[in-house]
């Protein structure tokens, strides 16, 4: 009987516990994904930081997984 009991309170509580965790996670805002490199590679060509050369420079280092030569930090 004690054990059916205790089911039973486990039972009530995933029932009553699953509505108020899933309202309560979709009312929390969704985190913006982060740039990737090559998007922010991107922007930064478009707003002028670095040049075209530069740009096509870390853009064949990402491709191959080496660190770009040289550069800003």
């Amino acid at each position: 009987m004690g054990l059916m009991m205790l089911l039973g309170l486990l039972l009530l509580a995933a029932v009553l516990g699953a509505p108020v965790y899933l309202g309560v996670r979709a009312a929390q805002p969704r985190v913006a994904q982060r740039p990737t490199a090559r998007e922010n590679l991107q922007q930064r060509l478009a707003a002028r930081q670095i040049t075209p050369e530069e740009y096509y420079e870390r853009e064949s280092a990402l491709r191959d997984g080496d660190p770009p030569a040289r550069g800003r930090r």
